[in-house]
Parts: structure tokens; C-alpha cells; sequence
């Protein structure tokens, strides 16, 4: 060879090399406190591990490892909605089925059950139209979600509400309310919503007394997780608590069927659970596992309050079945996000301070319309200094707020409006009240000149009758004029994750090849395929309703098949 035949190898390693290493090395030197980049033989940037750890599979669970193992028809992991109904389900049908729930109690929040023509909405004469709901989901998800598991839900959600308030009425509780179509549909709103709520429950005393603390939603929450806790036990339902899954088991190095699940108790013993027709994850969403959280949901980076109590909700479910194979929703996933958090105070805010009043940012200026559905609500604030905002009313909030026609949670009939709270935030200066505007922007700590001036705008085009600035509707516009004045800083919350495995029409979770992972159904926030972007609150208590519903099919095809 002669000396100037040289091998792309032999001249990367030498004089290029060389020559890059000495002019690169001030440019890397100058991002030493940043990712550190390693070169192959071959020149190249060696590429950083693209996966995350929590997608890394641990080392399987060996048979020599296991201190027991039972069998059942059906394992469920997970003691929420969706695997109760999943449980009920599938029990009703003559199954043997096991519940491995992570921690002491049943996990439930919120008491907004959607559906489609249930028997109640028929009751009081609402009436939605199957295509138009199934437009509206695949459109908040711009398409991404699978719309066969979109049609699943609109097709069998009114049946199955009927299945879960017969249940409900069976243990005692009572239909408290039946939601009417002008109590969830407001004229004129900017975003249209659908007369898709069903009832709200009453508990009896007995259920009233076995409930575990801490659920969100008060008494109607309360009496849904007494009616299927208690009808699941009555249906011969093994429920095994404290028990968390941290493994699934599949067949042929993970090329075959899912046939058990691997929990481990408080001593560190595992357990195996096979499940002759198969195992359905229905663990929650991954709010409390904050690598998951960022890498699927970055924007949730600016949001500081995470309004589940429960801290077990971490992705167990979307863990154990991205370990065997299974196909994720594309990020970013949709989060829930509500603006129900308050800045100098924990708990939810009040219904009142959340109405669709003057909204400033922390310069004092108004950014936004205000009268859009809470995740709309939260991209605009989320957009803002310190991801906060300040709402502002007055003295006339009574006549004004019910005129909004807000609904779902930020109805004034709901829950979440207690009178004695407010007076009582108000009193501790959550809420901050003044007889003067000057006094109150002192509060606020913003700039009064500023404070006054948009004031005085928003004044003005509320007597006009028409927003020039942001096009809210009339019926949300109103005078801040006549003391005291209020305003409450209201910062984003996070209440759960939509992103999920995902399934097919039947439930089964798919591979990355859409193929069926055999004996592996999901349901509830473990299951995907149906929500991207934001959650779709035009269809209002949607979640819930999946969740209800796709467990009670889970149940159905799990035994059928």
C-alpha cells in the first residue's frame, strides 16, 4: 500500500480526529455540566440509550423465588372502577377471579359518570347522538386515538350505566340527582358541551361508615365504592389488599401468551397468580411516578399540585406490560388538568372562585378567555408568569355565577360549592376581599394602575355586552363594581394521566405490531387508544364512564373468549 492510500479508518483515527478533537475540545469543555458525548472506532457519536429506566425490564421472578402460587380464572390487577367492574363482570359469568390491590382500600375520586342514552338520561329526555360523540372524542385526540375503541364506549357506556345504578339501588343507595340538559349545556359557550352526565348517588349510613378516607368527591364517591366493593364480595370476588403486582408472566420469552402475574406482600415474599383465561390490568395511571410523568407528559413539569391523595398510582400496570411487549400511546399523552388548585392553600378550590370571572396573570393584565373548558383553561395559565393566575369578582357573584351555567365541577350545585368554606377562606385570606380596588391589587401584589385600567376595559365591554378583546360570551361578562371585592390565585392541578397500553375493541393490549398479546386485557387508565392532546370535557364525566365501561367488557370477553 502506499503511503497515501490511507483507510477511512486509519485516517478517522488519525489526523481528522486529532484535528476535531483539538478544535472541539474548548466547544465540550464548554458544556462540561452537560451530556458527555463518546466517540466509536469508526468517528461516530456513540448514540445515548434512548430508553428511559423504567421501561428496562427487571430480571424475571424465577419459581425457586416464589413462596406460593394460586390459580383463578380471571387476576385483576388493581381495586379502582375499572377493575371492580372488571371483577363483577367477569364473575357474573362464573369466573373465579382475584383482585391484587397495591394498597389497604378500593381507590376512587370524582362522582361524573358519562354515558351515552342511558336509562336516566332518557328519564329526563337527553339525548345525545352516537356520532357526534364519537366525532368529538376522535377530535379532542386529533385523530390519534383508535376509534373502534372510541365506538366500544359509545356504543355500550348506556347499558352498562344501567348495570352500575341497578347495582347501586340493589345495596340502598339512592338517586340523589339525575343531571338535566341545562345544567350541563350552556348556550352560546364557546366550546359546546353535551348532556352526557348521568346520576349522582346517595350512601347509606352503613356505607357512610365503611369508607375509606381520603376519596375525592364526597358522598357520592363514597357510595360508588361501597356499591361495587360490597356487590364484588357478594359476587365471591377475592380481593387480596396490600398485595402489589410487579411482574407479569409470558410465555416463549415474550413472544407468547401472558398466563400469571408476580406480587410481592409487605415481607418481600413473592406470589404467583395464573390466570387460566388471562390477566387485566386496571392498576391506574403513573401521576405519582415523576420519570413516567415527564417523559410522557412534560408540560406537567409546570404544574406543582397533584390533587390525587394516594401516592400509588405510579404506572405499575403500563410498567409490567411495556416489559412483556406491549404498545404505549404516542406522547405526550393527555393529561387531566383543572384549574382547582390554590396558590396559598391546599385543598380545591372553591366552585365560586373558579367561575369564569376576569382572569389577570402576575403582571396584572388579562391573557385569555376565560369561559373554556378546564384543560383549555390550563394551557393558557400554563402559559403564564409563575403558571398562576388571579381571578376577580365582586359583591354581586350570587345573581352573576349561576348566569355563567358553568357545569360538571364547576357547577354551583356540585360538591365542590360549600358556602361555610368560602366565608371561611375569605376570613383566612385565601380569598382576598376588599371594599376598595386599590386595597385589593395591594393584596394581590400586583400594580394597581394596571389592575384599574383592565378593570375598567372589562367594565366597559361587560356594559357593551360583547368582549372585543377575547370574545367570551355575554353571559360571562360581568361589571366588577360594587364592593366587596374578591379575587383567589388559582394555580393548575393535575388529577390523573390518560396515556395508556394499547388495546383493541375487545380490551386486548397489543404489541408494537398491533397483534394481540394473548391473555393480557387492560382497562381504566392502563388502558390507551382513546384520549391524546387534552381530555375531552365537551363530553363531560367521559373518563369515569370508560372506565366503568371498558372494565365491565374486559369482565365480559375475558370469559368469553
Amino acid at each position: 500500500m502506499k503511503t497515501t492510500d490511507l483507510s477511512r479508518r486509519t485516517f478517522l483515527k488519525s489526523g481528522v480526529l486529532a484535528v476535531a478533537g483539538a478544535m472541539a475540545a474548548p466547544l465540550l469543555s464548554g458544556c462540561g455540566n452537560g451530556r458527555k458525548h463518546e466517540v466509536d472506532e469508526e468517528g461516530n457519536f456513540k448514540k445515548e440509550d434512548p430508553q428511559p429506566d423504567f421501561m428496562k425490564p427487571p430480571a424475571p421472578i424465577k419459581d425457586s423465588q416464589l413462596a406460593s402460587t394460586e390459580t383463578a380464572d380471571v387476576i385483576i390487577v388493581g381495586a379502582g372502577m375499572s377493575g371492580l367492574c372488571a371483577a363483577i363482570s367477569a364473575a357474573e359469568e362464573g369466573g373465579k377471579v382475584i383482585v391484587l390491590e397495591k394498597t389497604n382500600t378500593v381507590n376512587f375520586r370524582g362522582y361524573d359518570y358519562a354515558a351515552v342514552n342511558s336509562r336516566v338520561q332518557q328519564q329526563v329526555g337527553n339525548h345525545l347522538d352516537p356520532v357526534d360523540v364519537t366525532r368529538e372524542i376522535m377530535r379532542f385526540g386529533a385523530y390519534k386515538p383508535n376509534q373502534k375503541v372510541v365506538m366500544q364506549w359509545v356504543k355500550h357506556s348506556g347499558h352498562v350505566n344501567d348495570w352500575l345504578l341497578d347495582m347501586a339501588l340493589a345495596k340502598g343507595c339512592k338517586v340523589q340527582h339525575i343531571w338535566t340538559h341545562d345544567e350541563m349545556v350552556a348556550e352560546g359557550a364557546t366550546l359546546p358541551t353535551r348532556p352526557s352526565m348521568t346520576f349522582v348517588l346517595e350512601p347509606t349510613q352503613e356505607a357512610i361508615e365503611k369508607a375509606p378516607k381520603g376519596m375525592i368527591g364526597g358522598k357520592p364517591v363514597i357510595a360508588m365504592a361501597y356499591t361495587l366493593l360490597s356487590t364484588a364480595q357478594d359476587k365471591g370476588v377475592d380481593l387480596r389488599f396490600k398485595l402489589p403486582a410487579v411482574q407479569l408472566v409470558r410465555e416463549d420469552n415474550n413472544k407468547g401468551r401472558v398466563t400469571a402475574v408476580i406480587a410481592q406482600d409487605k415481607e418481600g415474599k413473592y406470589h404467583k397468580f395464573v390466570g387460566q383465561k388471562g390477566i387485566i390490568l386496571c392498576a391506574g395511571d403513573y401521576g405519582h411516578d415523576k420519570d413516567m410523568l415527564h417523559y410522557y407528559i412534560p408540560s406537567a413539569d409546570t404544574v406543582k399540585i397533584n390533587l390525587y391523595p394516594s401516592k400509588a398510582n405510579t404506572g405499575d400496570g403500563h410498567k409490567m406490560g411495556l416489559w412483556v411487549g406491549a404498545a404505549i400511546d404516542e406522547g405526550p399523552h393527555a393529561p387531566m388538568y383543572f384549574d382547582f388548585g390554590m396558590v396559598n392553600a391546599p385543598g380545591l378550590a372553591d366552585s365560586v372562585m373558579r367561575q369564569p370571572w376576569l382572569s389577570l396573570n402576575n403582571y396584572g393584565e388579562r391573557f385569555a378567555n376565560e369561559d373554556v373548558p378546564y384543560p383549555f383553561i390550563a394551557n393558557g395559565v400554563r402559559q403564564e408568569p409563575d403558571y398562576s393566575k388571579w381571578n376577580i369578582w365582586d359583591s354581586k357573584w350570587p345573581q352573576e355565577a349561576p348566569a355563567m351555567h358553568q357545569t360538571a365541577c364547576k357547577s354551583l350545585k356540585s360538591v365542590y360549592h360549600d358556602p361555610k368554606r368560602l366565608q371561611k377562606l375569605i376570613a383566612d385570606g385565601v380569598v382576598k376581599s376588599a371594599d376598595t380596588l386599590q386595597d385589593l391589587a395591594r393584596q394581590m401584589n400586583l400594580p394597581y394602575d394596571k389592575v384599574k385600567s383592565e378593570i375598567e376595559r372589562y367594565n366597559e365591554m361587560a356594559r357593551k355586552g360583547f368582549d372585543d378583546d377575547f370574545y367570551k360570551r355575554k353571559e360571562c361578562l360581568t361589571t366588577i363594581e360594587k364592593p366587596p371585592f374578591y379575587a383567589a390565585h388559582i394555580t393548575m392541578a393535575l388529577l390523573v394521566t390518560l396515556g395508556g397500553l394499547k388495546i383493541n375493541e375487545n380490551m386486548q393490549v397489543l404489541d408494537k405490531e398491533k397483534h394481540v398479546i394473548p391473555g393480557l386485557y387492560a382497562a381504566g387508565n392502563n388502558s390507551g387508544s382513546f384520549y391524546a392532546n387534552d381530555y375531552c370535557m365537551t363530553i363531560m364525566g367521559n373518563s369515569h364512564g370508560r372506565a366503568y365501561t371498558f372494565g365491565y367488557l374486559a369482565g365480559k370477553h375475558i370469559m368469553k373468549n
